[in-house]
């Protein structure tokens, strides 16, 4: 049923692809497969990890060997999950110079969206500012101007043609707060790159108990009125795709059910209504 939506095309040489991700693999499960099409046809891939996914319990619990994780433990695991992101980008093979840490707080971008005059506090690591060297901006306060600033000066760097990031009916806060982030930070800077958007939460919980990379990803039958495209997968790309989100280890088990959901037979971008009247400029291959 993927053919019930138009194919998007590869993205082309002179294009300039971002992706931004909440959380550290969202790059991989929203357009994995893109962006190894788009870098093997000599496109330009950069990636924008907004935090270090830093406020997962469980696996603060299992990294750290207790039930009881402290705020060191979840800095462990942000230390971890970038570390894990070098991997899968080299291997992805987006050039170290292309991708970016800002170290946000992770379930914490809603809140700095929301309170736009304040510093949060990580709910996980206690940190009020960025604490990782590896950062954008270490030491740069959990703010809204600071998270801002970050971004735009990412999108001056990549100047992007393709914007792929999260849609802002994603069920994770951080989720549509990206959503909502990026899309008033290419308003502020007066550029309309293709705007794409991938969705990763629709329900609470992942479900899909089994890998089955041949079945089409399709939208939720209650979403399947709005503007989707479809990128078909082809065996390499999908090999690419499944290998970085196996590189995320610390995720485990969690990806697991991400990948039996995302490793599929095409990936799939919502089109923003926004954009409508733009879609005829969009490369697609019918």
């Amino acid at each position: 049923m993927s053919n019930a939506y138009p194919q998007i095309a590869r993205a082309g040489q002179n294009d300039r692809v971002l992706i931004i991700a909440p959380h550290i693999d969202d790059e991989s499960i929203g357009a994995g497969g893109f962006a190894a099409d788009a870098i093997a046809d000599g496109a330009e891939v950069y990636v924008a990890f907004l935090t270090a996914g830093d406020c997962n319990r469980f696996s603060a619990r299992l990294l750290n060997n207790t039930l009881g994780p402290t705020t060191s433990d979840y800095l462990s695991v942000g230390r971890t999950r970038i570390a894990e992101a070098k991997a899968a980008m080299r291997l992805l093979g987006v050039h170290p110079d292309h991708y970016f840490i800002l170290g946000y707080p992770d379930r914490g971008l809603r809140p700095i969206f929301d309170r736009r005059h304040e510093v949060i506090r990580s709910r996980g690591t206690g940190r009020r500012a960025v604490p990782y060297e590896e950062a954008m901006s270490p030491g740069s306060p959990y703010s809204f101007v600071s998270l801002m600033s970050d971004l735009e000066a990412v999108i001056e760097i990549a100047r992007p043609t393709i914007v792929i990031a999260p849609v802002n009916f994603d069920l994770h806060p951080d989720h549509a707060a990206t959503a909502m982030i990026t899309d008033e930070v290419l308003s502020e800077l007066s550029i309309r790159p293709e705007r794409l958007g991938y969705l990763v939460h629709s329900s609470r919980i992942p479900t899909a108990l089994v890998h089955t990379p041949a079945r089409a990803l399709m939208p939720p039958t209650r979403m399947r009125s709005f503007t989707w495209v479809t990128y078909p997968l082809a065996p390499s790309a999908l090999h690419v795709k499944d290998a970085v989100l196996r590189t995320y280890k610390s995720q485990r088990p969690y990806t697991t059910f991400l990948r039996n959901a995302f490793v599929r037979s095409n990936e799939l971008f919502l089109v923003y209504p926004s954009e409508a009247a733009d879609y005829a400029r969009l490369p697609i291959a019918r």
